[in-house]
């Protein structure tokens, strides 16, 4: 299973900005798409777990994944990884451990986005 290391960073803007071509507008829309639509695709990551539709959780930690790519937010991308690959093998256990866990990189990624964006 995925373990986070406490030094690693929630985004590389660096990286992020040059995939863009420079572009900060561009980077601060991109910015903006995710906070709008990953909290709803995490609410239903969540009750697809509640309800054991692990096609379901497989598809929405896939759609947060993607969502998440450009900002190259590697602990919640790596998260997201886990969790589609654990729901593709029905594993329940392990996604028990790492849902809190991609819920708290959520967090962080959402509170250093959400100044790009204002």
């Amino acid at each position: 299973m995925f373990s986070l290391r406490q030094d690693t960073p929630v985004t590389n803007r660096e990286i992020s900005l040059r995939r863009l071509g420079g572009d900060e507008i561009l980077l601060a829309t991109l910015a903006g798409f995710f906070l709008e639509d990953a909290p709803a695709l995490m609410i239903q990551l969540n009750h697809a777990h509640d309800s054991g539709d692990f096609a379901m959780v497989a598809h929405r930690a896939h759609g947060l994944k993607g969502l998440s790519a450009t900002f190259e937010a590697v602990p919640f991308m790596q998260l997201a990884t886990e969790i589609e690959l654990l729901a593709r093998a029905g594993d329940h256990y392990h996604i028990n451990e790492a849902i809190p866990q991609l819920q708290t990189e959520f967090d962080r990624l959402t509170a250093e986005l959400r100044p790009l964006v204002s």
